[in-house]
């Protein structure tokens, strides 16, 4: 359990790879870290092999790696903690940061801390099975059913026959099957009629233009018969797709509502801007993980989050210091790049 009457050195929203890379880099330097942790993220509920974030074979299956992970911040003394972190209120270093406890009943908590850290990621928006979207979460990442990042798992889809089903715009649909293709025996795009936004006739003219097969409807049901080999999406009019595989064209919303009520800047795709050390426009705030503007894979997590355990480290070390003087001071010390030489 949290405590409640100390201040902790950070506190970080978020247990993903990202939030737990920042815990352990700072846990490890003797730094009071809380993580609270919605259990949310898609690792805990990936159950594909990953295969492109280096030292876990055998261990490839995402929720497998980051219970290693959990496992290994708590060896070093960082706090994990089931909770929802519903607010934000004061200063650096004299946050007070309110959670609502995940079971009913409970009496929330109020926990102090110094700095803070929002590795909240995004929340992804999956295709309607008959115009419910939580009908889809069975085969979410599941036992290779459907796949949702084509720069980790297209590799995965070779000599395999695949429709990508849409969730979004015609414009990620086209996306996603363009990154299939080298892979893939076969690519076809099953626009949900339903989306999170209107297929209209542009969209109909970018898919008839990219030369792929496509099909638009409703989805009224999912039939997997053996995972990853024989699977069907079956339509409202009777159409049946079969398939080896799904791989889902989601639409991607960053978690931002707590940063922003503090705030903390987002672009206009609502993902929080931070500086390349993962600092916000807010002293004593940083971001790290899906929530930035980045490639989602774990790989890229975990480095955003360690960073930013890094900088906050040292930011603890000396929270009045220039900024430019947080970089490395190797960094520091390069020369200047010399003016163009005049012709």
């Amino acid at each position: 359990m949290p405590d409640d009457t100390k201040s902790y050195d950070t506190l970080i929203v978020g247990g993903g790879p990202a939030g737990i890379s920042a815990a352990l880099h700072l846990a490890f330097h003797q730094r009071k870290v809380i993580v609270f942790d919605r259990a949310t993220s898609p690792m805990n509920f990936y159950t594909n092999p990953v295969h492109n974030y280096p030292g876990v074979k055998p261990l490839t299956v995402g929720v497998s790696i980051l219970r290693k992970m959990k496992a290994e911040v708590r060896e070093v003394g960082a706090t994990i903690a089931t909770g929802d972190v519903i607010g934000v209120e004061g200063d650096c270093p004299e946050f007070e940061v309110h959670v609502k406890p995940a079971t009913d009943g409970k009496m929330g908590t109020t926990i102090k801390t110094k700095t803070l850290v929002f590795a909240t990621g995004v929340a992804r928006k999956h295709p309607r099975v008959n115009g419910d979207w939580r009908r889809w979460l069975p085969f979410a990442g599941k036992h290779r059913i459907s796949y949702y990042c084509p720069d980790c798992e297209a590799p995965l889809t070779i000599g395999k026959d695949i429709v990508v089903v849409n969730a979004g715009t015609a414009h990620s649909a086209v996306h996603v099957a363009r990154q299939i293709q080298p892979f893939a025996k076969r690519v076809r795009i099953f626009m949900t009629e339903d989306a999170y936004f209107p297929f209209t006739i542009e969209h109909r003219k970018m898919l008839e233009e990219s030369k792929f097969e496509w099909s638009s409807g409703l989805i009224e049901r999912v039939v997997v018969d053996k995972p990853g080999e024989k699977q069907q999406l079956v339509t409202t009019s009777g159409e049946v797709f079969e398939c080896n595989h799904f791989f889902v064209a989601f639409v991607a919303v960053p978690r931002n509502e707590l940063a922003v009520k503090i705030g903390v800047e987002v672009d206009k795709r609502g993902n929080i801007i931070t500086d390349h050390r993962g600092k916000t426009n807010v002293e004593g705030v940083w971001a790290a993980g899906d929530v930035r503007p980045i490639t989602q894979s774990i790989a890229m997590a975990v480095g955003t989050g360690n960073y930013a355990g890094i900088m906050i480290n040292q930011f603890l070390f000396q929270p009045n210091a220039p900024e430019s003087e947080r970089d490395h001071p190797n960094i520091r010390t390069l020369p200047k790049s010399p003016s163009p030489r005049a012709p």
